[in-house]
Order: structure tokens, then C-alpha cells, then sequence
């Protein structure tokens, strides 16, 4: 585990105080939580951009073979 250091404004941190005698461990918690919502946010983005690539593929698929599917007709 490394140190860092930060600055907080005198809100935050008197919220800080008031909140939790554990700063080190809420503080720690908070930053996990944003990674974790960054991530899933960003999982997301990537997921949208496949569905979007794929939705184009299935399209040129489906017209492709719209002949074929029209003879069973």
C-alpha cells in the first residue's frame, strides 16, 4: 500500500469529522466506490459500441439472405 497526500477543503473535512472516526477507511471506501462506478461506466461505454457494431453486421447479414428467405415464401 502506498501514502498519499491530499488536500481537502475545510467542508469536506469538517463533514469528514462529523461523519466517521475512521477517516483513512471512509476515505478509502469513497475512492472504491468511484473506481468501481468508473469502471462499470466505462464497461458500458464498450458494451454500447459492440451492440452498435454488431446491430450494423446483423443488418448486412439479414439483407444478404432477405432473397433466400423471400423464396420460402
Amino acid at each position: 500500500m502506498k501514502t498519499i497526500e491530499i488536500n481537502v477543503p475545510d467542508e469536506i473535512l469538517g463533514f469528514l469529522g462529523s461523519v466517521s472516526k475512521e477517516q483513512e477507511k471512509f476515505v478509502l471506501e469513497a475512492i472504491k466506490e468511484k473506481v468501481n462506478r468508473e469502471k462499470k461506466r466505462d464497461l458500458e461505454m464498450l458494451l454500447v459500441e459492440g451492440y452498435q457494431a454488431i446491430t450494423a453486421e446483423d443488418l448486412k447479414i439479414t439483407r444478404e439472405f432477405e432473397a433466400a428467405d423471400l423464396e420460402n415464401l
